[in-house]
Parts: structure tokens; sequence; C-alpha cells
């Protein structure tokens, strides 16, 4: 064979194995462009997963309740007519026509340790907070709670809902102790066998007696609610023990600001219809939360029920309870009845000529209808009647209302 011939072959041969190298060379380039792509894609995926993990803590809720309201108090607001449901002659009655009772926004964030809570509400009437307050979990399930948040106290502000009261509204009883339902404090809660509990200290006089949630003065009151729930029954007890200081007297003068409550629910399955439940509720105590009384101009939020500047007389006592019964009738509809006392000074004159009411008691009716999990229709009545009385005031106040709610949460 030829020198030229084998020069040629052994050409043709190496020509194969360059080819293979120069694809094995392009192999090892392509192999760590990849990895690089990959590792920026773990990168991007750490980063969105971290932000993802952060929202997860996150928890936006609400609801909305739009109103249309018919009062009969409003058919005698005239100049001339007499003051009726706490509206003075000749001004627009509150709630009444179409408005928004409630516009709720919720926001919690959760934390490994600690816990953060704000919720507004917002209506036409304005903006205003509701709930501000920052919670540090603590050992053995307990935590602390410090800012603005539910008063400790009672089933129907510290165990229900504004979105899923059973008539709409709370009782009477309940407006006037616990007005405005919030209060600024720090209260420590948790639970020791089957009692669950929360208890602190407020500064006492919550955020709807005109102060706009400051205090009126540097006493603080204790507050707190230890209730069970056994599946079947729940039920509950409320302490309140504190006093509250009018600076706008000359003395100084300091009443007490005690309360006490039990709550009592029970929840039966004996209808084919649906499921009932039988709920009470009951409050003793001394000085009222609010702006109205015969001070109210010049209390700076000690109290709406105080004596006035220059009397002597001790802050009334007075007490309420409620009993209501709910019927739920299939999966989307519930009936609720409501009966009611409140009694806002045990020792009132009710003489043969006195036109003051002593005990004052409202029958209430509701009918909801639910679409979904996220909205409820709702109708309710409530007539309010006077019990132990003068003789020169009616039974009949006139002051009936009838209510339709749209409710939207999420």
């Amino acid at each position: 064979m030829s020198k030229r011939l084998v020069a040629a072959l052994a050409a043709l041969a190496l020509v194969p194995a360059a080819a293979l190298a120069e694809e094995g060379a392009a192999a090892q380039v392509d192999t760590a462009a990849l990895e690089g792509k990959v590792d920026a894609l773990a990168a991007q995926h750490a980063e969105t997963k971290a932000a993802v993990a952060s929202l997860q803590k996150l928890k936006l809720s609400g609801y909305l309740q739009a109103r249309w309201a018919w009062q009969e108090a409003a058919s005698y607001n005239t100049s001339s007519a007499p003051t009726s449901g706490g509206t003075a002659a000749g001004t627009t009655p509150n709630q009444v026509g179409f408005f928004i009772r409630r516009g709720r926004l919720k926001a919690t964030y959760d934390a490994d340790w600690s816990q953060y809570v704000v919720q507004i509400d917002v209506i036409p009437a304005g903006l205003s907070m509701k709930e501000g307050y920052a919670t540090i979990k603590l050992p053995y399930g307990l935590a602390l709670d410090a800012g603005l948040q539910l008063f400790p106290f009672g089933y129907e502000v510290h165990g229900r809902s504004s979105s899923d009261l059973d008539t709409l509204e709370r009782a009477q009883v309940t407006r006037r102790f616990l007005a405005g339902e919030y209060d600024l404090g720090v209260a420590l809660r948790g639970k020791v066998q089957l009692v669950n509990f929360k208890v602190g200290l407020f500064n006492g006089n919550g955020v709807d007696s005109g102060q706009v949630g400051r205090d009126n003065d540097q006493l603080k009151d204790v507050i707190g609610r230890a209730w069970v729930d056994l599946g079947m029954v729940t039920a509950g007890l409320s302490g309140w023990y504190g006093k509250t200081i009018n600076y706008a007297r000359a003395d100084d003068k300091s009443y007490d600001r005690n309360r006490v409550g039990a709550d009592v629910q029970i929840f039966l399955d004996l209808l084919p219809l649906g499921g009932t439940s039988l709920k009470g509720e009951y409050l003793w105590g001394h000085t009222t939360i609010g702006t109205a009384g015969s001070n109210a101009t010049s209390n700076l939020g000690a109290g709406a029920n105080l004596p006035g500047l220059t009397s002597n007389a001790p802050v009334p006592t007075g007490s309420g309870w409620y009993a209501t019964l709910v019927q739920n009738l299939g999966d989307r509809y519930q009936v609720a009845a409501k009966y009611e006392q409140y009694t806002a000074n045990h020792t009132a004159d009710v003489s043969a000529a006195s036109t003051t009411v002593k005990v004052q008691q409202e029958v209430q009716l509701a009918l909801h209808t639910y679409l979904g999990g996220n909205t409820k229709l709702s109708a309710a009545w409530y007539h309010p009647m006077n019990g132990e009385k003068g003789g020169a005031a009616a039974s009949d106040p006139k002051t009936d209302q009838f209510i339709v709610q749209a409710q939207a949460k999420f």
C-alpha cells in the first residue's frame, strides 16, 4: 500500500474523532450555561417563595351591611312633636332610610411570636378605627394583647361578631354598659383546662364617651371574662371593677364603674327542620358609657348617667337581660326572636303622676336568608314597650323600627 493511501486513510479516521471532540467541548459549554440558568431560577424561586410565605401570614377579611330602615319616631319629627327615640324634636333621626350600618376591613398578620391586627370602619359618615392591637404569643398557649380591642365582657360583645348578630343589633343593656364595644388596654388571654379566659387593664370609658378614645382620667379598670365551651352548652361569667372621675365637678368626685355579667348558650338538634339555639345574658352595673345624661356637655367623658354637677346622689344602679330563640330552617333560612328588658335606675320614682319609665322592654323578630357562604339578606322588626312606669307615661313609646339589610362578606 502506497504511503499516500495510508495518509489518506489516517486523515479520514481522524475526522470523526475531531468532530466528537468539538461536540464534547460544545456540550461542556452548554451544560455550564444550563447550570447557570438553573441557579438563577432557583434564586428567583427562593425569593418568590419567601414573598409568598410572607403573604400567607397576612389575612384580609371584611363585610359591608347596606340597610333600609323605617322608624316610627320619624313620623313625629316636627318642632312641636315630643322627643322620641332619643332624637330631639325637629332633627333628623339617625339610621333611617338608606344607609351603611357597617363597612369593615380587617387585616391580620400572624408571625411566629406575634400578631398584628387592625380593623377600620368605612361608612359615609367617616373613617374610624375599630381595632388596632399587637399580640405577643407566650408559652403554654397564653397571649398578650395590647392596644384597641373588644371589651372582654359579655357574650354579645366579646363572643359575637357584629356580622353575625341574631337580630342585627345588640341588646339595650349591652349598648348602655358596653357602648362602642372597644377600648384601649392590655389583656392576657389563654385557656386552663376547659376554661377560656381574657382579663386585663383598660381605660374603662371606651371609644364612645365623647373623648375619641382618650381616657377621661388616670384611673384604670380591670375587665375580664371566663367561659367554657362544652359543645352543646357554652357559658361565661364577666366582671368589671373600676372608678371614673368627673373633673367637671368642683370636688372632682369619683364614681364606681362596676359590672357583672353571666351568659349561656344552648345548641340543640331536636327538630328535622334544623338546629335550634337558646341564648340568654344578664348584666348589672354602675356608670354607663356614652355622652347622654343630665350633665352630658360637661362631664368630660366620665359617664353617661352620672348625677348633676352639684348633686350628691350616688350613681344609679342599672341592669338588664335578654333571651333569644334561634331556629334554622334548612340550610338557607333562619328565624330569631328576642325579648329584652333594661332598667336604667332601680330606684327611679314611678309615682302616679310621673312620666318616668323604669323598665324598658322590647320584642325583636328577624328572618335571615343565606345565599352561599358570603351573602346574607335579613329583615328585622323591633317593638319597644314601657314596662314599670309612672301613670303619666305611655305604654307604647311609638318607636317601632323595621330594617332590611343586605350583607356581603369576604
